[in-house]
């Protein structure tokens, strides 16, 4: 009996302990199994555009991340995920399967993706969620993701709402921020509230995440599901500044504190084109009132800039009441809610597709854009062209009907032809042969105009040079050559959707 004894003690004391809590799980703890059901991984090749050889792609890659399952074999994840993708397959449970979802819409306004699978059986054994009815705006979340074959779970604690620009483009709206235990997250990760869809992360820094939240999903979704081409979300589009001056809001004729926001430009093709005008104290926004820093009072997140209010509440084309003060008189005006897609700026955020170029003379010109700024590595915003910074920094959203595009020379393929200019490069063309060029369509029909024999291009102030002149007689024969000596398939591309030539007010989307 003593041995016995001993046997048994030796067998207690072996046994790994376990607190009362991790022993008998309290009411509301996260279901591993459901949510195993749900989450599912994506695993993506994608190939880019060289935007240092603008005719050719990159080599493949690969990236992994995570989506969530929706009733109807949806699958929703972040746009990025799925950003030039050549492959998309489907991991369920940890492995991959040889299913690949179909891109039903992609939004790189507010960075999302829904995908769909066309055969049911590839999801045996996978339950759809529900999306929550609001996003909490206190406590803790659930982030879930597939990782090595096994389903892993961070708490994400709530920290602030914050309205934000998209990934791609003009669209403002809220985002959910959490502080998170899940490491390297920000890839599509589904946040859970209670067993319901709260949240999708599109971000995370260090252990900071940030998610587009439910309010902003189930708009997508409906938007994605409705028939006919997918129609995005509403912005007012306008570049503004806070009316925190109480000098400059009595010069404008405001008397008392200072509210609303001051209006300093309003961009060709947005919702406020024709509408506002710079100047104009814009004080309430279809019923809700703005302090003077753009807030309103959103109801369950609180003080929110009013771009949430535009893409929570209302359609492209919808129709709504603005009230501002102008000319020392308030006054009531109507105004049609339309999108503002990185296409309507100057200088575009976010491109799909291939980058519009002419190879001319052994002169590569292109429009410029922030794909082509982020060639110089994570801090381009600092280690770039100071003078393509200088025009990103202080016109990106100035587009207008005879300014839609920078065209920039990015390089020059040396030739005997262009001797003596080899080295410039990333300079700003205001003209060539006499004539302003805002997109590659411009910059061909200048060149079918030379001047006097000769192709002359005027640079702007702070390039490298100011003037180039190639003779025109040799220009074809030359650009020929260059392109037979580079290997470099095509002269010209330009791109499915060009900067519109407009002759209407604001030719905006909706």
């Amino acid at each position: 009996m003593k041995i016995l004894g001993t046997i048994i003690l030796a067998l207690v004391l072996w046994m790994p302990a376990y607190s009362a809590e991790e022993a008998a799980p309290t009411p509301g703890e996260p279901d591993a199994d459901r949510y195993a059901r749900s989450v599912v991984g994506l695993e993506v090749t994608y190939q880019m555009w060289d935007e240092d050889r603008p005719w050719a792609k990159t080599t493949p890659q690969s990236r992994s991340g995570s989506a969530v399952l929706l009733e109807g074999s949806y699958l929703l994840t972040d746009a990025q995920m799925v950003d030039h993708a050549t492959l998309i397959q489907l991991a369920t449970f940890g492995r991959t399967r040889p299913v690949e979802p179909r891109i039903v819409a992609i939004d790189t306004e507010v960075n999302l993706a829904l995908l769909q699978v066309d055969d049911p059986g590839a999801l045996e054994g996978l339950e759809p969620i529900a999306l929550a009815e609001s996003t909490p705006t206190t406590g803790t979340l659930m982030m879930a993701r597939w990782r090595r074959q096994q389903l892993e779970m961070a708490a994400a604690r709530i920290t602030r709402f914050e309205v934000r620009r998209g990934w791609g483009g003009g669209v403002e709206h809220a985002f959910l921020y959490m502080r998170t235990d899940m490491a390297g997250g920000g890839w599509g990760e589904p946040v859970f509230e209670n067993g319901a869809l709260a949240g999708v992360t599109v971000s995370q820094s260090e252990m900071l995440g940030r998610a587009v939240p439910v309010e902003i999903l189930r708009g997508f979704i409906e938007r994605a599901k409705a028939p006919g081409p997918y129609i995005g979300f509403p912005a007012l589009g306008v570049m503004w500044q806070t009316n925190s001056d109480p000098a400059v809001a009595s010069l404008l004729g405001q008397e008392g504190e200072p509210r609303g926001i001051l209006i300093r430009q309003v961009p060709w093709g947005t919702s406020a084109c024709g509408v506002l005008k710079p100047r104009d104290l814009l004080l309430e926004l279809d019923g809700q009132t703005l302090d003077a820093e753009g807030y309103y009072h959103h109801p369950r997140f609180g003080r929110l800039r009013f771009g949430q209010h535009l893409a929570e509440n209302y359609q492209l084309g919808d129709q709504i009441q603005v009230r501002v003060l102008r000319d020392r008189q308030e006054q009531e005006l109507s105004m049609t809610l339309r999108g503002y897609p990185s296409a309507l700026d100057l200088i575009p955020y976010h491109r799909t597709g291939q980058p519009s170029y002419v190879i001319a003379g052994g002169l590569v010109i292109r429009e410029l854009d922030v794909p082509y700024l982020r060639t110089w590595g994570k801090d381009w915003d600092k280690n770039g062209p100071i003078g393509l910074l200088h025009y990103f920094s202080v016109s990106r959203e100035g587009q207008a009907p005879d300014s839609r595009r920078k065209i920039i020379l990015m390089m020059i393929l040396p030739s005997a032809y262009n001797a003596g200019y080899q080295y410039s490069r990333d300079d700003v063309i205001d003209s060539i042969n006499g004539r302003p060029v805002d997109s590659i369509t411009d910059v061909v029909a200048a060149f079918n105009e030379p001047m006097d024999g000769f192709h002359v291009l005027e640079l702007s102030p702070g390039s490298s040079r100011r003037q180039i002149v190639l003779d025109a007689a040799a220009f074809d024969s030359a650009t020929e050559a260059i392109l037979e000596e580079y290997g470099i398939p095509a002269a010209l591309h330009i791109s499915e959707q060009p900067p519109a030539d407009g002759d209407g007010d604001c030719p905006g989307d909706f």
